[in-house]
């Protein structure tokens, strides 16, 4: 494990570039009849994002913006409902501890407290359980909101499609085909739907922002998210923050800590974080595509830099508790701190990529 006080707290460091996230058409790999070259464009320019930036904007992937707006909506109508409501599906009611509803400054980064409040949602398994990432899901009633969970589950399923095609793309400029086709098999997901009111000026930043500076736990980050700029930040390499602000009819996409260790880190996992500053309250959706749960995660050898050995293990045993891999109860379950209860001493830590 890395010494988590030697860890540097990006939050609130650097300043704005002037940089911009590049674009990737995922068209061809989700058009059975495009041709070899329009494929060989897109996963050329993927392969640049990816090693360049770990962050881009996805055109292509075939959703509607009116789709995407519907969705959106959505988000604000749960927010907008009575907190008893929601609190009626508080993620402490939950019966695994990790989905459903959190309070302004229940998720913690960093170990400070962000202004933002959501929902968390999970597959569901066959037979329920109090066991890390078990349990039953918590949804709104659909007295209380008619159509969510109908419309959040075909979304994760469309999804899926696209985080899919991006796997194909992949493999045509890495290789590893194998790989790749079983990171399109069974695939595991994560959906938040984050609510964030607009930071006061006096706010102080040294306890927290909107959403602290982090990396994704999994394969691929698809946002969606209200046109709100200025929100979302993403570090360069020289430490300076370029803004990711929404573009009309595209997702900002962003490499997790999966694909950066299958690549030896040449496909960057990148620090990003949220300070919403705007006058509106800001909704966002960000899906989280993953491997199957027992997939068995094995770094590229000849991407690995010289003396680098990263030991195989399993997705699901990377998210729960486990003495030899990043712990869940680090990583997802200590994100969740009551207001009336402590925040933790020390930050929390990522053992593949040495990050907290």
């Amino acid at each position: 494990m890395p010494d988590v006080s030697a860890l540097r707290d990006r939050s609130v460091d650097g300043h704005l570039s002037s940089a911009q996230l590049p674009v990737v058409d995922i068209a061809p790999y989700l058009d059975a009849s495009s041709s070899k070259e329009a494929r060989n464009a897109t996963s050329e320019s993927l392969d640049r994002a990816c090693r360049e930036f770990g962050f881009f904007y996805v055109t292509g992937h075939g959703l509607s913006p009116s789709y995407l707006d519907s969705l959106l909506s959505l988000g604000h109508r749960f927010f907008d409902l009575p907190m008893a409501t929601k609190e009626s599906i508080h993620i402490f009611k939950s019966q695994d501890g990790v989905r459903g509803y959190q309070r302004i400054g229940e998720n913690v980064t960093y170990a400070k407290r962000d202004q933002q409040e959501a929902l968390d949602i999970y597959p569901e398994p066959e037979i329920p359980s109090s066991a890390q990432l078990e349990g039953s899901q918590q949804w709104p009633t659909e007295e209380d909101m008619p159509g969510f969970r109908t419309a959040v589950l075909e979304y994760t399923e469309r999804m899926k499609v696209v985080g899919r095609a991006f796997m194909r793309a992949m493999a045509d400029s890495l290789g590893h085909e194998d790989v790749f086709e079983e990171l399109q098999t069974d695939n595991y997901w994560v959906l938040r739907v984050i609510g964030y009111p607009p930071l006061p000026a006096s706010f102080d930043t040294d306890t927290g922002i909107s959403c602290g500076a982090h990396t994704d736990y999994g394969c691929l980050t698809f946002l969606l998210a209200d046109p709100t700029p200025g929100a979302l930040q993403v570090e360069a390499k020289d430490g300076s923050w370029i803004p990711a602000d929404p573009v009309p009819g595209a997702f900002v996409v962003n490499i997790g800590d999966i694909i950066d260790t299958l690549t030896g880190h040449q496909y960057k996992s990148t620090y990003h974080r949220v300070i919403h500053r705007g006058e509106k309250y800001r909704v966002s959706i960000p899906f989280f595509f993953e491997p199957m749960r027992d997939m068995v995660i094995k770094p590229f050898a000849e991407m690995m830099a010289p003396g680098v050995k990263v030991e195989p293990f399993t997705y699901f045993d990377h998210l729960k508790a486990s003495s030899n891999s990043i712990l869940l109860r680090s990583m997802i379950y200590r994100h969740f701190v009551a207001n009336d209860q402590s925040l933790p001493d020390k930050p929390n830590s990522n053992e593949l990529t040495n990050r907290g």
